[in-house]
């Protein structure tokens, strides 16, 4: 019986095989959960307290920052944008309505948990007296 040494490329090929599978693997299962996560819709006002008025933005709250929502009638002050000296849209506005925006919170462990992602106060310019 005579030796045979181990062909050298097999031998590299399979070291490769045994590595470079199971990272091809895992590298595919990252980029895949990145394609997810770029795909989820996002925009500006997620997870804010934002006041419209005739569908223009006026103000955004962020909702870890709110205390306490308005309710339909109570008047509320506005800072609005300052801009090279003027105030653009700051005043006293009377709430219309308000509304939420929920989504599901599966870290919470209670039958069918929601949090609110999202919550829009319809107001209107109070007219000075």
């Amino acid at each position: 019986m005579v030796f045979k040494w181990p062909d050298p490329i097999s031998f590299v090929a399979d070291i490769i095989a045994i590595i470079g599978i199971p990272t091809l693997a895992v590298t595919t299962y990252q980029f895949y959960q990145a394609y997810l996560k770029r795909k989820e819709i996002k925009n500006v006002s997620q997870y804010c307290l934002e006041f419209n008025e005739r569908d223009t933005g006026i103000n955004l709250v962020p909702l870890e920052r709110v205390a306490g929502y308005p309710r339909p009638g109570d008047i509320v002050f506005l800072p609005g944008e300052t801009v090279e000296g003027k105030n653009y849209g700051g005043g006293e506005y009377e709430v219309e309505r308000l509304a939420f925006t929920f989504h599901e919170a599966p870290e919470i462990d209670e039958p069918c948990p929601a949090v609110p992602s999202k919550v829009v106060a319809y107001v209107r310019r109070r007219r000075e007296q």
